[in-house]
């Protein structure tokens, strides 16, 4: 029996690009998307997607979804605008493009008091990036073990989708639990779960939860990863030995996905395999939201520096990300995976095409609906489509 997953970009307000693609093809099967795919993966705008694809919502509605409500996520264009001057004062010259308030506003309106435990079919899938611990961060909707929790989905998709420089990291509690490998009056080593960086649990704390030891909790002076011993204050009661379970109390800073994989396709299978499924039966949908054509001429490139590279590199490191994951998911999964983008120019329909992830432009966004409709209705697009569809 086959295996579908979803997987789908990140790309800000071209999501809807992903999402007109989306509508078209949840007609086809005649079924909702939630109930053809097993597991559905998403980064940044796409994890927004996958969220609310997961929770039972239609493709349209979650078109209409980001040509209503993308301008409160993203309220103007320039970064000097008069609305940013809060953003300044906050955080000084340096300061994101844009505040997060609107990014949560409109996704605690998509999905109010549902959590990620709360979706149990299909599985979700969402990925961000730890700046604490710079590696990523795999939300799983089946894995309830993990240092996050139950997490409201709207933060969740927040976690994935704070792109660096347009919004602020975002700051997530977590717990790291493990099971204690020794102890001494004022240590505890930790397991080999624990960071190796030093200094990363300094003055956090430390309890006890089960075993040797139980119920103490106590603050941790000093971390070295290389031992992941702890040095802790006051010194312990009862000295934690191998049978101690401990949890610390630490927190994530969270920024958008696709610094660790804007195309989550192959960390979908990676997941599908893990959770024993064959790979001949696993098959991959993964949707882009449009291929940046803008070049950097190497006259420019050879010049620029922090300033001038700041905002194009964000945008460079996704599409290197995209490509790269593209390229792994292909190499495994053969001809079981189809894989729909196209390029932002006037090939489609003679219009133009931003690949700025924030403009939200009524013009741009009407040409990004009627380029991803005129994409969807070529022939060889179809006919791929229906092979894969019918397998």
């Amino acid at each position: 029996m086959s295996f579908n997953i979803l997987s789908l970009d990140g790309g800000g307000i071209r999501g809807i690009v992903a999402a007109k693609m989306l509508s078209i093809i949840e007609k086809q099967i005649d079924k909702p998307l939630n109930e053809y795919f097993q597991l559905i993966t998403g980064t940044s705008t796409g994890s927004i997607l996958a969220a609310a694809i997961a929770s039972g919502r239609s493709s349209q509605e979650i078109v209409d979804l980001y040509k209503q409500q993308s301008s409160i996520i993203f309220p103007y264009r320039k970064r000097f605008s008069l609305k940013r001057l809060p953003l300044l004062f906050k955080h000084g010259i340096s300061a994101p493009k844009y505040s997060d308030k609107g990014l949560i506003q409109v996704l605690q309106g998509v999905f109010g008091d549902t959590t990620l435990f709360d979706i149990t079919s299909p599985l979700l899938l969402i990925i961000s990036f730890d700046t604490i611990e710079r590696s990523p961060i795999f939300f799983k909707s089946w894995r309830q073990d993990k240092g996050y929790g139950n997490v409201p989905l709207w933060e969740v998709c927040v976690c994935s989708a704070s792109a660096p420089t347009y919004f602020p990291a975002h700051k997530l509690n977590r717990r790291i639990g493990g099971t204690a490998q020794d102890g001494y009056s004022d240590a505890i080593i930790l397991d080999d779960g624990a960071a190796s960086v030093d200094n990363i649990y300094n003055n956090m704390q430390i309890s006890i939860i089960d075993g040797t030891g139980i119920s103490q909790t106590r603050t941790i002076k000093k971390y070295i990863g290389s031992t992941r011993t702890c040095t802790i204050y006051p010194a312990w009661e009862k000295v934690p030995d191998k049978t101690s379970i401990y949890s610390i109390k630490s927190q994530y800073s969270a920024i958008d996905g696709g610094v660790a994989a804007n195309n989550p396709s192959s960390c979908a299978v990676a997941e599908a395999l893990r959770l024993g499924y064959s790979i001949q039966d696993i098959r991959v949908l993964s949707i882009g939201t449009g291929e940046r054509t803008r070049i950097i001429p190497f006259e420019q490139a050879q010049h620029w520096g922090l300033i001038q590279w700041a905002q194009p590199l964000i945008g460079i490191l996704f599409d290197g990300s995209s490509e790269i994951y593209e390229y792994i998911t292909k190499q495994i999964a053969h001809q079981r995976i189809l894989r729909l983008q196209f390029k932002l120019d006037r090939e489609l329909t003679g219009k133009r095409l931003s690949d700025d992830i924030d403009d939200v432009s009524p013009e741009n966004i009407s040409n990004l609906l009627e380029a991803a409709q005129v994409y969807m209705q070529q022939p060889n697009i179809q006919t791929s489509l229906h092979k894969f569809l019918s397998n």
